[in-house]
């Protein structure tokens, strides 16, 4: 093209922009030429087709689709110079027609790929201008970018999408932040924080480990709406405590599944506990019913496993403080209740500690912490130290022994010896036997309840009796206890350490009529009674000698005795029994019934059953 056609170019644009009427047809023949010009070989004809399209765009709504193309063409141009000023026209559009923003905004962002550091700063000074423009919509664009697509693609497009993720995040922290902070995000509960806020969100979800750090730390907790204990702060963490509770339950021990998992716990307890941007309950909470389980504290390393102890002391500390200073957040039952659940999972956390063999001083912190609340909960809530609590505690006496100074070295030795020797102590003590024939029950569990009927007192000596029951003496006699059955029960006594069980000979017991117990034979036989002395010392002779027969060949009779069903009868008729066992009537009544004296002295007759 010669410089004379150049030069009427120049003085219809000229004209054109000095016409009032906006939709003359001067001014429509001037946005023409300057479409033809853009398709041009001359590079300066297209720059400044570039640099004046702006002022006929919106006058002539038919034209506009043809004008915005040609505006993208010259942002691919070969030639460097037309393409910056291709960018800066996408700029220049956008200031003149809102409308085109967002579409705009949206191939700014796929020139930030560009490989020339000059052409992506002007890029990212035109992405700049479209939020000062319009911030809610063009954020919502660079977020739309960092949000992975919920379908399937190839890995070309992945790959071409990674990079394009990490460039936005890029631009975000970089360029726009300080604008986004200052300008847009200053007023809490604006349309423009809503959507970073949320697109931001929605990112994290779907995103894996890569850029999630980068988005939290340098993006969403630099705005001034994550504020400690506000309600953005515990969205965040929940969503962090979501991804790291689907990792958890992936039942995969391999590295990949276990750096993700303490990867979005380390992101969770950044965020609750270091910038208290959100309650560290609902960590805690997530801690104790989550990861201190034994078969989940195992699937990380020994290193991990103390880390996350740390952790859980770091929360219950964070917890205790919100109690303190704000109860609205913490209130001291629901601390309690949260110590009692930590407390409870001590011992796996103990043995995570004692098998990291990893000494330093997080190590020695952390069990100081955690003795301090199975302290605190002894002393307030009338605790009492399970023994395997105690035993996993006791394993560190040792080690705290040899404790240097620092480290709390003596308070921990004061905390171990507390909390140890009153459940150790009870687990070593040899059990007692008691008057039932059973261990002692400990102090702290309630009365074991009575098995039958309950045991009959000692009848009053002064009431005549009917049954007499043989024993060595009135304060060593065992208690009897009588079963609906007719049996007789004899509890076992307390031993002394001194004293030798005795054999338990075979039961003499007589079925009486008020099932009552009856006077010794000492008693009886200190009465006075009519008759023949030396008969009745010669009978005792004869029983006696008796006894020792049968005791010397045991094999015939069985160890508990026989029956007592028929006896009286068969006394009665005076019928002899063929077997050698003996009577189950006391010796004094069996002297009498051989003498026919009764209980008065008097003989008696005898009439039908006793």
């Amino acid at each position: 093209m010669s410089d004379d056609q150049d030069s009427q170019i120049y003085r219809l644009v000229d004209n054109a922009e000095r016409d009032q009427d906006r939709g003359s047809d001067l001014r429509r023949d001037a946005l023409t030429k300057l479409i033809e010009i853009a398709h041009s070989s001359n590079s300066q004809l297209k720059c400044y087709a570039a640099n004046h399209i702006r002022y006929f765009f919106n006058d002539f709504p038919d034209l506009e689709e043809d004008a915005i193309n040609v505006v993208y063409d010259l942002c691919e141009d070969q030639d460097s110079r037309v393409r910056i000023e291709g960018y800066r026209a996408i700029s220049s559009v956008s200031s003149v027609e809102h409308k085109w923003i967002k579409r705009n905004s949206d191939v700014l962002v796929q020139l930030l790929q560009s490989d020339e550091p000059e052409e992506v700063a002007v890029v990212q000074t035109a992405l700049c201008d479209h939020l000062d423009m319009d911030p809610g919509v063009t954020l919502g664009v660079l977020c739309d970018q960092i949000i992975p697509p919920e379908y399937t693609i190839d890995e070309e497009e992945q790959q071409i999408r990674d990079r394009l993720r990490s460039l936005v995040i890029t631009f975000l922290k970089v360029d726009a932040a300080e604008a986004i902070i200052r300008k847009y995000t200053t007023t809490p509960g604006t349309d423009t924080e809503n959507v970073l806020v949320c697109q931001l969100l929605t990112a994290i979800r779907r995103l894996e480990t890569r850029d999630v750090e980068v988005i939290i730390k340098d993006l969403l907790l630099m705005m001034p709406c994550y504020r400690p204990g506000s309600a953005r702060g515990m969205d965040l963490l929940h969503v962090l405590i979501d991804k790291a509770r689907s990792s958890l339950n992936v039942k995969s021990n391999d590295l990949g599944s276990i750096k993700t998992i303490d990867f979005y716990i380390s992101l969770a307890h950044f965020v609750a506990i270091q910038k208290r941007v959100a309650s560290p309950v609902v960590l805690l909470r997530f801690y104790c019913t989550s990861l201190m389980g034994k078969p989940v504290l195992q699937r990380f390393s020994p290193e991990e496993q103390l880390v996350l102890a740390g952790r859980v002391v770091e929360a219950l500390e964070a917890c205790e403080e919100e109690s303190r200073l704000r109860p609205q957040i913490c209130s001291h039952e629901q601390f309690s209740f949260l110590r009692r659940q930590v407390v409870d999972g001590t011992p796996n956390l103990l043995e995570a500690l004692h098998d990291t063999k990893l000494e330093s001083s997080t190590m020695w912190d952390t069990l100081h912490s955690l003795l301090l609340a199975c302290k605190h909960r002894k002393e307030r809530e009338d605790w009492v130290v399970p023994f395997n609590l105690a035993t996993s505690i006791s394993r560190f006496q040792a080690q705290a022994q040899q404790l240097g100074l620092g480290n709390n070295s003596d308070e921990i030795r004061v905390l171990i010896r507390s909390l140890t020797e009153t459940s150790m102590s009870q687990a070593s003590s040899s059990p007692t036997v008691d008057g039932d024939g059973l261990h002692e029950r400990p102090a702290h569990l309630p009365a074991r309840p009575q098995i039958g009927r309950p045991l009959l007192k000692r009848p009053d000596m002064s009431r005549p009796s009917h049954t007499s029951t043989s024993g060595t003496a009135p304060n060593s006699r065992p208690a009897i206890q009588i079963r609906d059955s007719g049996s007789v029960v004899l509890h076992k006594r307390s031993l002394s350490s001194g004293e030798t069980v005795p054999q338990i000979k075979r039961a003499k017991t007589e079925l009486v009529e008020e099932r009552q117990l009856t006077p010794s034979l000492l008693s009886r036989m200190a009465m006075p009674i009519p008759g023949d002395a030396e008969k009745a010392s010669r009978k005792r002779g004869g029983a006696g000698k008796k006894r020792a027969d049968d005791s010397s060949e045991p094999d015939k009779h069985p160890m508990s005795g026989y029956s007592i069903k028929g006896a009286a009868a068969h006394a009665e008729r005076g019928e002899e029994s063929r077997d050698l066992t003996p009577r189950t009537s006391s010796l004094l009544d069996r002297l009498n019934k051989s003498e026919g004296i009764d209980g008065g002295g008097n003989r008696r007759r005898y009439r039908g059953k006793a």
